[in-house]
């Protein structure tokens, strides 16, 4: 079966889409007992610092793991595959690490991480690029078909490849967006944030994918249950995004931000214990998530845990 690929992304910046991108890797992991591979393609690295912490990281980039070496074999013309610079183990949930202990694998998260190092890579990899009289577009063409080259061996490893994209449209961020068979965009409900999110979805639906609307998974972050955001929560799904398959909102709560802090490399805690009050948000994302694919795609998964 060949991994579905979801580009976790908009133009918005601060509108949860790290914090997503673990919350959706941990709820299909556990909930559903798949085989997740994040793919970090921000050089903010936050879903990276976040699986695997900031020490995590740094131990990852020492040992030549992460985007910005696979992006360095790029820029030295080499041929390569992904899995080489892949963390296998960015589980942070207990129950995923007992089953793995017992030969009883129940869901697993690997990673791909960020570095900060991953932008300055990008920054001379364009200047070299530009200067060769080459253009944005037919640099985030050759790295869309290199990276789909580097990632072909993962299909039969993972279930889900979740791309966290950045901000932007840089090239690397739209080869990122071009090798997604699905989109979620996460927004939050305000109107600067709604603006932001049709400018992303306007673009997206005219140079990456026509068919938008159908592979397009919303979902409204950072939710304060107001009259206004009830207001624009409305306008998102009546007016501006009508057409489009909506998550559960996720509520603001310091559930959430406790739940991005992993103590160690080494440490782990149970899923109840991770999320606390918003476990039953999670549970519900990955739920819906799942009725997304099933019902664009034919994709189903079995529930293994409640």
């Amino acid at each position: 079966m060949t991994a579905i690929k979801a580009a976790i992304a908009n133009l918005k910046g601060g509108v949860g889409k790290s914090t997503t991108t673990v919350m959706l890797a941990d709820g299909l992991a556990y909930f559903y007992g798949l085989t997740v591979l994040v793919i970090d393609l921000d050089a903010q690295a936050n879903s990276s610092q976040m699986l695997l912490t900031e020490r995590g990281v740094q131990q990852a980039s020492d040992q030549g793991k992460g985007t910005h070496h696979l992006l360095k074999q790029f820029m030295d013309g080499r041929a390569t595959t992904a899995g080489p610079f892949i963390m296998p183990n960015a589980v942070s949930l207990e129950e995923l690490r007992l089953a793995e202990e017992q030969d009883e694998r129940k869901g697993w998260i690997s990673a791909l991480p960020s570095h900060p190092q991953l932008r300055l890579h990008e920054l001379t990899l364009e200047e070299e690029w530009y200067s060769r009289s080459g253009t944005p577009t037919t640099l985030s063409d050759a790295l869309a078909t290199y990276f789909g080259g580097s990632f072909s061996m993962l299909d039969s490893l993972y279930d889900v490849i979740l791309f966290d994209c950045p901000p932007h449209l840089s090239p690397l961020a739209r080869a990122g967006l071009s090798l997604a068979d699905v989109f979620v965009m996460p927004t939050i409900a305000d109107a600067v944030s709604t603006w932001g999110t049709k400018q992303f979805s306007d673009w997206v639906g005219k140079f990456i994918a026509p068919d938008l609307p159908k592979r397009n998974f919303v979902l409204v972050t950072r939710f304060r249950d107001t009259r206004y955001s009830r207001q624009v929560l409305t306008e998102l799904k009546e007016i501006y995004l009508k057409d489009r398959w909506f998550g559960p909102t996720i509520p603001e709560s310091v559930h959430v931000l406790n739940a991005m802090d992993r103590a160690a490399p080494d440490s782990y805690n149970t899923f109840r214990g991770k999320y606390g009050g918003v476990k039953g948000d999670v549970r519900r994302l990955a739920e819906r998530f799942s009725d997304f694919l099933s019902h664009r795609t034919g994709t189903t998964w079995q529930k293994i845990r409640d």
